[in-house]
This record gives structure tokens, sequence and C-alpha cells, in this order.
């Protein structure tokens, strides 16, 4: 009788055991499903946060673009306007009143410029003159049409066939009185692949409504746009036939910030959101792969942990019913015990501590349950080190596509035609130590003949001395168009910047023009490296000058200009400080004196290089010294001679 007592004692004892475990086991559960839950919430929520924040900036920097490319566009088509304006022939015909004239006149110089943009020439009371060029009906519809004014102007219009259109009035003066004006018109949806690349399609949605198809893959979407409401949108809509755009809304305005509509850039995402659904399921399937994994291994240390503490339950049990002069022999029972015939457990003995004389031996319990809690810990730390690692992986691979996107931009700002003139040999090349860099250059033919030269160097590298050095690219270009009063344009230039740089930046350039019939050089250093000047048998002269400011410091600052002349066969090098201060891995720094002695042995070594040629040499001399250590800074070279 006493022994079928223990043995239902012992079946009690065990089935208490079992409950805590499945208790302990779900609490423990829940906790780890409740903790996961965080994670995954916390993850997502920090997704979303960096997309609202990365579409917030893509949104600015994509604006900003568009500004640069009107402000580009009204710069040069105020060129080309101010070339056709100075010719002689156009104040001959108007003299004369022969439309003829003035239709040839215009046709040569469309002819001649690569952007090939459309003219009109109106008389003072708005009359049509002559016409040339695509858009000739837009003059004679009456869109253009307007008196003529000693003020130059910038308007947006609308083409025949919906496209947004620049055009610029130049007067035209005979004395003080203003007899007629010269349209330039330009269609500005012809530069938008250059500024953005990547898109599949370009629409145009005017003020008064409606969505006008420029160029690539315009289709139809399941949504219509909001309406024009002058500012900038992002978002990402289907078309009916099932494919996914990132579409982006910008706004178009003139110089007097009236908004002309709005440009529309589709972007087919179709393959990228995908793969991004593809590699989340693949992500969220393996982070339930862990969860399971570590609910399995939880369960099974929790079984394990509570062998020894199954054996205390059964001999507090039995201690409960006047058994105290016990001790546990095996502390690690099975789970199911095996009841003798007698209903005594087999692998569990019970002898008086009294007689015996013995001590309790210690149970591993503890051991056991520091070993699951670092199992857990474990798990967690393993499943944030997998989210963390997919942010991370995600949002470098988002600067890295913008900082290619950047570098783009910034080559596709940088002359590529050096057939300035037809005596000068010219060449330019900058090559950024970064994804972007800081420096740039300019060249460009002015209307007496002369060839302006411009060569920078923007403190600092990266992205912000990238758009610093778009900025200013732009001001010194639009300021510095004669060599007559060239200090009083770089101090213009100067103010601007000094007017526009929160990021107190400052930039060296030199600015110089060159004739090319005569070799003479009139120049500004604003704290650039001196020019050098090789002979034919590379003989290396510095052309150093007393120094002067650097640009975006001070306002109201003064230059001074200088002159130098080149001689038939010498060479001229302008060059920013990537050149002098190569450096190899050890730190040794190339200085001024070998960067000499490298442009003479380029110049020397052959009798007949052009400038192309000597540009590539020296970058590969200045490869040759770094040997495998980095680019140090960014490397930018300009080199001209007379033509023979």
């Amino acid at each position: 009788m006493v022994r079928k007592m223990a043995a239902s004692s012992t079946i009690s004892a065990n089935r208490k055991r079992r409950s805590l475990r499945r208790g302990i086991s779900l609490i423990a559960a829940a906790a780890l499903l409740a903790v996961s839950a965080i994670i995954i919430a916390y993850a997502e929520f920090r997704e979303s946060l960096v997309s609202r924040r990365y579409e917030a900036a893509w949104i600015e920097v994509q604006s900003d673009l568009l500004d640069t490319m009107l402000d580009l566009y009204r710069e040069r088509l105020g060129d080309i306007a101010r070339q056709v304006v100075l010719n002689a022939d156009i104040d001959a015909a108007l003299e004369r009143d022969v439309s003829r004239s003035l239709e040839r006149v215009l046709d040569r110089a469309r002819n001649v410029l690569p952007e090939r943009p459309d003219f009109a020439v109106l008389s003072a009371s708005g009359e049509i003159l002559a016409t040339t060029g695509d858009e000739a009906d837009l003059v004679e519809s009456g869109a253009v049409r307007e008196r003529a004014t000693d003020v130059v102007r910038n308007i947006i219009i609308a083409s025949s066939s919906g496209s947004p259109v620049l055009a610029h009035y130049a007067p035209v003066r005979r004395g003080d009185a203003t007899v007629a004006q010269v349209v330039a018109l330009l269609e500005i949806s012809d530069g938008i692949s250059s500024f953005f690349p990547g898109l599949s399609g370009l629409a145009f949605m005017p003020s008064a409504g409606g969505l006008l198809g420029l160029t690539g893959d315009v289709p139809a979407l399941d949504s219509a746009l909001p309406e024009s409401d002058g500012q900038a949108r992002h978002q990402i809509l289907s078309s009916v036939d099932g494919r996914r755009f990132d579409v982006a809304t910008l706004p178009l305005r003139d110089e007097n910030g009236n908004l002309s509509g709005e440009f529309v850039f589709l972007r087919d995402i179709s393959d990228a959101l995908e793969r991004e659904e593809v590699l989340a399921t693949l992500a969220f399937s393996t982070v339930l792969v862990i969860i399971l994994l570590s609910l399995g291994l939880l369960v099974q240390a929790l079984r394990l942990g509570f062998r020894p503490l199954g054996a205390v339950v059964y001999l507090l049990d039995a201690m409960a019913r006047g058994e105290t002069g016990l001790r546990m022999r095996n502390v690690e029972p099975p789970p199911e015990p095996e009841i003798d015939v007698e209903g005594v457990p087999e692998r569990f003995a019970y002898h008086s501590v009294a007689r015996q004389g013995q001590k309790p031996e210690a149970s591993p319990s503890t051991s056991l349950a520091q070993r699951s809690v670092a199992e857990i810990d474990t798990l967690l730390d393993t499943v944030e080190r997998f989210r963390a690692s997919i942010d991370a992986r995600n949002a470098l691979i988002a600067v890295q596509e913008q900082l290619e996107s950047a570098r783009r931009i910034q080559q596709s700002l940088l002359p590529v035609d050096f057939d300035l003139h037809p005596g000068l040999d010219f060449s330019g090349r900058m090559r950024a130590a970064q994804d972007v860099g800081g420096d740039f250059f300019d060249a460009f033919p002015v209307d007496d003949g002369r060839v302006a030269v411009v060569i920078a160097d923007v403190s600092g590298k990266g992205i912000a001395a990238a758009l610093f050095a778009a900025q200013a690219s732009v001001v010194l270009r639009s300021h510095c168009q004669t060599p007559e009063n060239l200090p009083e344009q770089i101090q213009a230039a100067n103010n601007a910047l000094c007017q526009r740089n929160p990021e107190e930046m400052f930039l060296t350039a030199i600015v110089a023009f060159v004739t090319p019939g005569t070799g003479e050089v009139a120049f500004v250093n604003a704290g650039h490296c001196p020019p050098m000047i090789a002979g034919a048998d590379g003989k290396v002269r510095l052309e150093t000058r007393p120094p002067n400011l650097v640009l975006g410091v001070l306002p109201e600052v003064d230059w001074s200009l200088h002159h130098m002349t080149l001689s038939p066969g010498e060479s001229l090098l302008l060059h920013s400080d990537g050149f002098d201060e190569a450096q190899t891995m050890e730190g040794e720094i190339l200085g001024r004196d070998s960067a000499m002695e490298i442009f003479g042995n380029v110049i020397g070594e052959a009798e007949r290089r052009d400038c192309d040629g000597v540009s590539q040499r020296i970058l590969e001399e200045i490869d040759q010294f770094a040997g495998a250590a980095p680019q140090a800074d960014d490397i930018t070279l300009i080199t001209m001679k007379l033509a023979d």
C-alpha cells in the first residue's frame, strides 16, 4: 500500500514538472516572438524613415539639377544670341531692309552651332523680318512677337507640339536706339537626357492641364497625376499594362518665377521592384527559419535544463510526505520515470542521511540554465546583426548609385570639344580622387576671336565640393566674358560666390584669355598653382606673380591682371595641386621641381606631340610615381600651344 502511494506521488510530481516546463516554455517562446516582432517592426520603421529621407533628398537634388540646366541653357542661348547680334551682316541687312539677306545670315549662324537653335528677327514694332528653323511657326503664330526693348530677357513658351521652348530676346542697337531684336529659340527637353540619365520616358504637363509625351516610353497610367501646384513630387505609379514606374514631377519656371508647367520624369522600376520583393521574401523566410530554429533550440535547452529541476521537484514531493532524511543519488531523471512492479522509481534511491552520514550531491541545473540564457542572447544578437547587415547593404547600394549618377553628371558639365580656334592646340583632363571631385575646368571662344580658359580647385573633395564646383563653374562663365575688365569681373563672381556659400568653402582659380594669333595670354591668378611654360627643348619656367586671394572667402576684394606671351613651339600647362602633391605609399610627395621635370621631359621626349598626348603622358608619369598608392587629390591638367 505504501509503495502504491509512493508510485502515485511520483506520477503526480512528474506531471507537475512537465506542466511547469510547458508553462515556462510557452512564456519564453512568447517573449522570443514578441522580441522578434519588435525587431522586425523597428526595422520596417527605420526602412520607411530612411526611404522618406532619401525621397526628399532625391527630389531636392533633381530640382537643383533642373535649375542648373536652365541656368546653363540661358547662359548658352545668351552667348549664341550675342554672336548673332554682333554679326555685321545683320546690321547691314537691317539697314537695307532685305529679308532674304537676314534669313541667309540666320541660316549660317544656325548651321555652325551644335545646338542648332531657331532664330527670328523682329522689328522695333514687333513685325517679323526673318525666321529660320523648325519653330518658325511660333513666331508667325504671335507667341514670341513683342515690341523691341533694350532689355535682354528670357521667357518660356510652348511649341506647336506643346513642348517647352526657351526664348531669348537680344536687342539690336544702332547708337542709342533699339532698331530690332533677335529671338533665339531652343527646346528645353533636348538636354534632359544629358542631365538626367536613365530615364525611360519624359513628358510635359502644361499649367493648363493634360500630359504630353516628349521622348521615350510614356505609358498610360492607371491613375491620373495630380493637378499642377508648382511643387516637386515623387510617387510610384502603375501603367495599364502592369508595369511600375518611378514618377518625379518637377515644376518648370521662367527666370521671373512664373510657372510654365511641369516636367514628368519616368523610370521603369518593374524589374528592380521584383528583385526587391524576392530579396525581401528571402530575408523574411530566413528570419522565420532562424526564429523557428531558435524556438526549437530553446525547447531543447529547457528540456535539458528541467531534468535536474524534475529531480528536485521529485525530492521536494517526497519530503512533503515526511521523508526528510533523503538525498538525490542521480540528478538526471528520465523524461518519463519507469515504474517497477512495486511502483518505486528504479533510478532514484533514498537513504537516510542520519544513518549514512553523507551530504547531498550538488545539482548542475545552475550551469544548464546559464547555458540556455547564453544561447538565447546569441540568437537575439544573430537576428540583430542580420537585420543590420540588410540595412547596411541597402544603404550602400543607394549611396553607390547616387555617387555614380553624380560622377556622370559632373563629367557631362566639363567641355569635350577642344576645337576652339584654328590657331590653338588645346587639351583638358580632370581625374577625380573619389567618385566626384572639386576640380573643374572650362574653355570657350569669345566674340573677339580670343579663347577663355578657366581652371579651378575647390577646397575639399566629395559631393559637397562637386556641388560647389558646379555652382562656381556657372558663376565664372557668366561673369568672365572679356579680358579688358577681367579683375572687375572676377570681383563680381567672387561676390556672388560669397553670397551663396553656407558651408564657407573656397576655391583657387586661374581665368585667362588667350590670343591665338599673337600668343598673348591675359590672366588673373586667384591663389592657384602658377602656370608652367616649356620650350621645344624641354626647358621649363614658372610664370610666378604676386599672390592674390582665393575666391569665396571675402567680398569686395581686388585682383591683379597679368600678361605673358606664348612663343611658337612653347607649351603652356595649367594644373591643380593634385599634380605636384601626388604621393607614394610611403607618403613621399612629388613636389613642384619634379613636376616641372616631368613636364619638360614629356615635351622634349618627342619632336611632335599634340596637347592631348602630353596630358596623357603626364598622367602616366604621375601613376608611375605613385605606384599602388591611391590618388590623394583631384588632378586637372590644361595643355595648350600655338598651332603649327
